[in-house]
């Protein structure tokens, strides 16, 4: 089978806790919070005392995970996708398997593991922002990728340590079988900075960052404007940066280009899978051929409607949806840029 678009990467159960906000009213000073961690001005902390028991006004069942949550997104807006990950052979790797199939993800590539568990996710949300505990399973080089695999382009998440022999198996495959690469990394990568990626990079079309993480990746200090980590970041070799900035919106820049778009509307009831939902819209777009600043409106209208739902998926639109709303949506003057 061809694929349009296969993901690679972590695929995971997530369990959302929402404790109750009166429960998270604290009586402690600043200064007391200043002497038990480092932080920088603005940081929130979410604290509660060891043994105590907190009240829950809530919760909810899922699957995560970028490569899981990218790959439902890109398949509910009409592309044949796949899914490259693994899971345990346990309730919470079926239940992922069912989700994937449900939304019409080719599940054939999705190693089951007898030995160990499925990756977890623990997000505890309070009034709109929220605090993630990770169980990552698997390591990078237990995924085996397929030597007669056959797709126009694989969306690679954020993968934990021991990811460089992965990324040199990519490199060659991509040159290989002319497999465009859409690259979105994640911590571990980030840490490690440009040259970890080795010739990745160069063969990849577009990589996917928030501000936050394209300012470390590039390595600059201090106050740095998007256009300086742009050009940063296109010095390692890739066709198109693309950089989201919360409420600011979200950039493409390609060597001539650089675009700018603001945010679609939206009432924040819960942020996870914001990121993942706008790379799924943008990605069907580019992959139909769309101008790179339509695709950016795919994106921040399809990010704008997950975090209205509690959970990664719930606010997925189909293609006809997303650009209905791009169609029928106001865009003030001041959030659509080009330079």
């Amino acid at each position: 089978m061809k694929y349009d678009l296969i993901t690679i990467g972590d695929v995971t159960r997530d369990i959302f806790v929402f404790p109750s906000d009166k429960e998270m009213e604290k009586p402690i000073s600043r200064s007391s919070i200043v002497n038990k961690a480092i932080h920088t001005p603005g940081d929130k902390f979410l604290l509660f005392e060891l043994g105590e028991k907190v009240s829950l006004s809530d919760v909810y069942q899922g699957v995560g995970g970028t490569a899981g949550n990218v790959a439902i997104g890109v398949s509910k807006m009409g592309l044949k996708t796949g899914i490259l990950s693994l899971v345990g052979r346990d309730h919470n790797g079926d239940e992922i398997t069912k989700t994937l199939e449900k939304a019409k993800v080719n599940t054939s590539n999705l190693l089951i593991s007898k030995d160990k568990k499925t990756s977890l996710s623990v997000i505890i949300s309070v009034g709109g922002e929220r605090s993630i505990l990770v169980y990552h399973s698997f390591r990078p080089e237990e995924m085996d990728i397929p030597k007669n695999i056959e797709t126009d382009w694989m969306f690679v998440g954020p993968l934990g340590q021991d990811y460089k022999n992965f990324y040199t198996k990519l490199t060659s495959l991509a040159a290989e079988k002319n497999i465009k690469i859409a690259l979105n990394p994640g911590s571990a990568q980030i840490k490690d900075g440009l040259l970890a990626f080795g010739a990745l990079l160069r063969v990849s079309k577009v990589l996917f960052v928030n501000k936050e993480e394209g300012q470390e990746l590039a390595g600059i200090q201090g106050v740095a404007n998007i256009r300086d980590i742009a050009n940063a970041l296109k010095k390692s070799g890739v066709e198109l940066v693309v950089i989201t900035d919360g409420k600011e919106g979200a950039y493409a820049v390609t060597k001539d280009d650089f675009f700018k778009i603001g945010p679609y509307p939206g009432h924040r009831v819960e942020a996870t899978g914001a990121g993942d939902a706008f790379a799924s819209a943008f990605m069907a777009g580019y992959i139909k051929g769309e101008k790179l600043f339509t695709c950016l409106q795919y994106g921040v209208t399809n990010s704008a409607s997950v975090i209205e739902k509690i959970g990664a998926q719930e606010g997925l639109l189909k293609m006809a949806e997303v650009k209905n709303r791009v169609a029928t949506y106001r865009w003030p003057a001041s959030t659509m840029k080009f330079s």
